[in-house]
C-alpha cells in the first residue's frame, strides 16, 4: 500500500472524486415499492463498484436484531482506493417490516398494531426475500456516502454539488500521470456511460489530451454494438 499522496497525486484523486460524483445510469434507477421516491438497484451498486475499485470491495461485520416487527441491521462496505491505496470503510445501516397476515376488519388501530406486533401472525417463510433483502439495502446505505454516482443525492431536493480544489503550482509529471490513468480508463471502458463519465471528470487541460482517443472508443464502442446486433439479427 502506498502510505503517502504525493503533490503530483493530488489531481488524479480529484479526477477520482469528480468520477464518484457523477451522475448515476438512468439505467438503474428504479421508484421504490411505495413510489414515493427512487432508488438504485443493487445490481448496477455492485457492478459500479467493481468498475470504480477494479472488483476491490468487500462488506464485513454484518450484524442484525428484530425490534418489535420489523429487522434492523447493519453493514461495513470496505473498498480500495484504486490511487491513494488506502482502505476505505463505510456503515450502511437499513430496516425491513415482518410480513404479517392481514388483521380482521373488526379491529381499531391499536389493536391492527398489537396485531402486527406478534409474532404468532408472521406470514409463512415471511424473511426468506426480506432478510436478504435487508442486507442489500444495507450496502446500498454504506454505497451512498462513497459519492453521487452511487445514488447520494437521489429524493434529495438541497443537495450540494463537488468542487475540486483549485491546485497551484502543480509538478510537470502529475499532468503525465493523470493523463496516463485517463487513458487506462478510457482503454478499459466498455460502455458508452463509462465514456461520459470519464469525459465529465477530466479537466479541459486534459480532455484536450486525450480528446481523440475518447472519441474513437466511443465510435468503438457504437461499431462494436451495431455488430452485435446484426449478428443477433442473423443479418
Amino acid at each position: 500500500m502506498n502510505n503517502s499522496i504525493h503533490k503530483d497525486n493530488l489531481e488524479a484523486l480529484q479526477k477520482f472524486q469528480q468520477m464518484l460524483n457523477a451522475t448515476p445510469d438512468v439505467a438503474g434507477i428504479e421508484k421504490t415499492p411505495d413510489l414515493k421516491a427512487q432508488t438504485l438497484v443493487i445490481s448496477h451498486v455492485e457492478t459500479t463498484l467493481d468498475e470504480m475499485f477494479f472488483g476491490h470491495w468487500r462488506t464485513e461485520n454484518f450484524k442484525w436484531e428484530r425490534m418489535a416487527n420489523e429487522v434492523v441491521g447493519s453493514i461495513d462496505l470496505i473498498v480500495i482506493h484504486p490511487i491513494s491505496g488506502y482502505e476505505i470503510r463505510r456503515t450502511g445501516a437499513a430496516s425491513i417490516v415482518i410480513m404479517v397476515d392481514r388483521a380482521p376488519q373488526n379491529l381499531d388501530n391499536i389493536e391492527r398494531n398489537r396485531w402486527a406486533l406478534n409474532a404468532d401472525n408472521k406470514k409463512p417463510n415471511a424473511l426468506d426475500l426480506a432478510f436478504p433483502k435487508l442486507k442489500t439495502e444495507c450496502i446500498k446505505n454504506a454505497a451512498l456516502s462513497l459519492g453521487k454516482l452511487f445514488g447520494r443525492d437521489l429524493n434529495r431536493k438541497n443537495f450540494d454539488v463537488y468542487k475540486a480544489f483549485n491546485l497551484k503550482g502543480k509538478l510537470p509529471q502529475g499532468m503525465d500521470k493523470d493523463v496516463a490513468y485517463v487513458r487506462e480508463l478510457i482503454n478499459n471502458a466498455e460502455t458508452l456511460v463509462d465514456c461520459t463519465r470519464i469525459q465529465k471528470a477530466c479537466s479541459s487541460e486534459i480532455l484536450a489530451q486525450v480528446h481523440d482517443e475518447l472519441m474513437n472508443r466511443r465510435n468503438f464502442i457504437i461499431d462494436r454494438g451495431n455488430e452485435l446486433r446484426q449478428f443477433s439479427e442473423g443479418v
